[in-house]
């Protein structure tokens, strides 16, 4: 499993969040309040995980240079209701505030949950394939604020990342909410 690091400019709106998912059994590894310290956080933990962040760490220039700056991460982006337009452009999850404590957790539980590359995933799926792409594209949609070609592209990625079918990515998202 990897590791869970809070980055928001706020110590203590860090602490807050981070307390938030220790209480729903999520292991933070630590919270920081800069880029240099996210970097610094993410690259003695290379093997990825996620990073719930703000839009506005203080000495990154643009949200979209977070991701880039480590790749190995999956990041849940906390906007704010005004921050709505620049959250449609990132390729990241995203909540709006105030932040629901229950979808805070499963969001982060849901990136921490899909499989690693090279580990089998099992299921039946009696499903149509098509209609449970389409039901795991509109919880996407609904709760971390994609548009739909951003959770295609977000399934698509984690399958591809895994080696997995995106019936098993939609089946593993769908499970984890």
């Amino acid at each position: 499993m990897g590791s869970v690091i809070v980055a928001n400019p706020n110590k203590d709106s860090a602490r807050r969040i981070g307390a938030v998912l220790k209480s729903g059994g999520v292991l933070v590894y630590g919270t920081c309040t800069t880029g240099a310290q996210l970097l610094e956080m993410t690259s003695y933990h290379y093997r990825g995980g996620v990073v719930v962040s703000t839009l506005d760490l203080q000495d990154v220039m643009a949200a979209w240079e977070l991701p880039q700056m480590a790749p190995s991460y999956d990041f849940l982006f906390v906007v704010k209701p005004h921050q709505a337009e620049i959250a449609a452009e990132l390729e990241s999850a995203c909540l709006m505030t105030p932040l629901n404590k229950p979808d805070l957790t499963a969001s982060v539980n849901m990136l921490l949950n899909l499989p690693e590359p090279g580990i089998p995933v099992r299921r039946n799926f009696e499903e149509d394939s098509k209609e449970l792409l389409q039901r795991a594209k509109l919880l996407l949609m609904e709760r971390n604020y994609f548009t739909e070609a951003q959770a295609h592209r977000f399934i698509q990625k984690k399958s591809m990342d895994t080696g997995k079918r995106l019936i098993e990515i939609a089946a593993i998202v769908l499970e984890l909410f």
